[in-house]
């Protein structure tokens, strides 16, 4: 048999009250929390797709050279001299503050460098001795494309990027066009603009081919992190984005719940009077036995 409603607890119904505010304002927080998280991520894909523009355009900033360069030694290779070759290297070295030197590799040999100076140990290199840059270079050649190796180590000393396009005449390959470009500045150049943004830390490395990937700016644990946003290029180089917002709403969040809490309390409480004054009202003569009883 069900309990008369003068035996029930009157806690029952303002704790349901209680949880019910409680369960909507929990629900209200998820939601804004859900969407803070939408709008961080829609952030952060923003940030990663600007670090890649801004990679490529710095990056063909220096590169749109090599091709016009490669296009002109295939044409001209039957009349070209020494002098000539080093003139016009001269003047597209002249173009760019961050191209290192120029070389022109004759079948695999590396014969013209400019500037010589401080490159004289490269002059006459057989890349097909060089164990580190010969897979890069026989993936130039036989796929007949321009190859870019990053974090290269240079025999001159010092890390460099390293663009190389290969020359061929009526279908036979003729010889090679290298564009090494110092690493550092071009990073910097890329990347280091970049930093000023406070939302966002980022993480950028180039996936090469059966090899380690090769890190080229930001903290590689990145990498290794959930909840970042990833995006790729072209040159299968690998962008994450972490955004350093993710407490920054804190405030509202736990305004919002104490006023929810203390909403709930209240209306647990009106609740609680509400059941009590019914009770009252339900029960006969209530009032008269206890007017009697004092």
């Amino acid at each position: 048999m069900s309990q008369p409603p003068g035996k029930r607890s009157p806690l029952i119904l303002p704790a349901l009250v209680f949880l019910l505010v409680i369960g909507v304002v929990e629900g209200v927080i998820f939601s804004y929390k859900g969407k803070l998280y939408s709008e961080q991520r829609l952030q952060a894909l923003t940030f990663a797709a600007d670090l890649r523009s801004n990679a490529e355009r710095e990056l063909n900033n220096v590169l749109y050279l090599t091709r016009g360069l490669s296009s002109y030694f295939s044409v001209r290779h039957d009349s070209l001299e020494r002098d000539e070759i080093l003139s016009i290297l001269r003047v597209a070295y002249q173009t760019s503050p961050l191209i290192r030197n120029f070389g022109v590799a004759v079948n695999y040999r590396l014969t013209y460098v400019y500037p010589p100076e401080g490159n004289q140990a490269a002059i006459g290199l057989d890349y097909r001795e060089l164990e580190s840059q010969w897979p890069d270079v026989k993936r130039a050649v036989e796929q007949r494309r321009p190859v870019l190796s990053e974090g290269v180590d240079l025999l001159q000393g010092g890390k460099a990027f390293v663009y190389r396009d290969p020359i061929y005449v009526d279908d036979a390959y003729w010889g090679l066009l290298s564009t090494v470009i110092d690493a550092e500045p071009l990073l910097d150049a890329m990347f280091g603009v970049m930093e000023g943004d406070s939302r966002h830390r980022f993480s950028v490395r180039a996936n090469r081919r059966n090899q380690q990937p090769v890190h080229l700016w930001g903290d590689d644990a990145l990498f290794h992190q959930d909840g970042v946003v990833r995006l790729t290029s072209g040159r299968d180089w690998e962008f994450v984005v972490q955004t350093r917002t993710g407490d920054t709403h804190w405030l509202p969040i736990f305004t919002l719940r104490i006023f929810g809490w203390v909403l709930a309390l209240v209306a647990a409480l009106g609740t609680y009077s509400a059941v009590l004054h019914r009770r009252q009202r339900l029960v006969p003569g209530s009032r008269d036995r206890k007017s009697a009883l004092e």
